[in-house]
């Protein structure tokens, strides 16, 4: 169900109006519609969202087909192995490049004792 099919159903028991809750929100009511639309709504507005119309911002996510001892949070576990090897690769990346000013420092060092009066 898209969130915008969600809200309106909220809205309709509440008996108010999309423009309604455009205005309560400080959007326009044509802004809040495609951003519902597009699904493209940000955090803090559904939060808005959610305290304007009286009920919990989870309501709007769609949970069907979840089984019961499922979440939301444990699909992206798989994304997480790309991140850990991600860090893997950007931690080895830093010793790598302070090696590198490690090095350059002693360079650094060496010729300024080998000619002090040209620096």
């Amino acid at each position: 169900m898209s969130l915008k099919a969600i809200i309106d159903g909220i809205i309709r028991d509440k008996h108010r109006s999309l423009s309604w809750l455009a205005i309560s929100m400080g959007k326009t009511f044509d802004g809040l519609r495609l951003g519902l639309i597009n699904e493209s709504i940000k955090y803090k507005d559904i939060l808005l969202m959610a305290e304007i119309l009286e009920v919990s911002p989870c309501c709007f996510f769609n949970t069907e087909g979840l089984d019961a001892d499922q979440n939301m949070v444990a699909e992206p576990a798989v994304e997480y192995g790309d991140l850990k090897s991600t860090l893997k690769s950007c931690k080895e990346m830093v010793a790598t490049l302070k090696d590198q000013i490690n090095d350059k420092e002693r360079i650094i060092t060496l010729l300024s004792k080998a000619q002090p009066d040209k620096l």
